[in-house]
């Protein structure tokens, strides 16, 4: 099989091929992601639930970065090699080919900076994935690609305040954090113990308000009602006509 695709992402070639390089926001981008980690000699292991058609199911895949070229500062090249396999699903082998390239175009009268991303997908099926029409498994793999290159942009568009801190028409589902399980509360711990790693731009914002948000009450919050100061007054009156009374006696 071999999928090709497109994207345009307003921001510098540099910008795209550094968060390309930043597993957090590489693990925001993937959609039930449970685990991402880098490992030595350019390896990654990764844990993921696919929810489409076929490849439903639960992955642990690796993925090797088998070529990487920086280029010129307009355009770059990444190949990643990949196998994931699902228990009783079979697996699946392939490559994964990114291509940057700086796509300048007209907007609001101007030039705007911006990248063009071009994928191609090579992968290949064993087991009883091997066993399903083509057509098929040709349309999952697109849908699960197009979900992550669309996160992928949205999460770097809110990284660089370009968009906002969620994706485009999309409901309460996804949250540009750029840790995804973890809670906003969650990073806000994590931040303040890696001393000086803390997200940029509005996810940190946000994760800083919540975290502060939940800590610390409003002043008047919890006022005392004034049923309640009317009681006290009424009890020290009655306390000192007791103690006038008794020292009358």
């Amino acid at each position: 099989m071999e999928l090709n695709d497109a994207l345009r992402i307003p921001l510098a070639p540099t910008d795209v091929w550094d968060a390309l390089q930043d597993l957090a926001l590489l693990r925001a981008s993937l959609d039930n992601c449970e685990s991402f980690t880098r490992l030595a000699h350019s390896e990654y292991a990764l844990t993921m639930t696919v929810p489409l058609g076929p490849l439903r199911a639960r992955y642990e895949a690796r993925a090797h970065v088998a070529g990487q070229d920086s280029g010129p500062a307009d355009a770059q090249r990444r190949t990643i090699n990949f196998k994931a396999r699902a228990e009783g699903i079979g697996a699946l082998r392939g490559q994964i080919e990114v291509r940057l390239r700086a796509d300048e175009s007209a907007h609001g009268g101007g030039r705007e900076r911006s990248t063009r991303i071009d994928y191609t997908i090579w992968a290949t099926s064993s087991g009883p994935l091997a066993e399903l029409p083509t057509r098929q498994l040709e349309n999952a793999l697109h849908q699960l690609a197009d979900d992550f290159f669309t996160e992928f942009d949205a999460v770097v568009r809110a990284k660089h305040g370009k968009g906002p801190n969620r994706v485009h028409g999309s409901t309460a589902r996804r949250q540009h954090v750029f840790l995804r399980p973890i809670t906003l509360g969650g990073i806000a711990r994590r931040t303040r113990i890696d001393h000086g790693n803390a997200l940029t731009g509005r996810a940190a914002s946000a994760s800083h308000s919540w975290s502060h948000g939940v800590s610390h009450e409003e002043p008047g919050q919890h006022a005392v009602p004034n049923w309640a100061w009317a009681g006290m007054i009424f009890l020290v009156a009655l306390l000192l006509y007791v103690v006038h009374w008794i020292s009358e006696q």
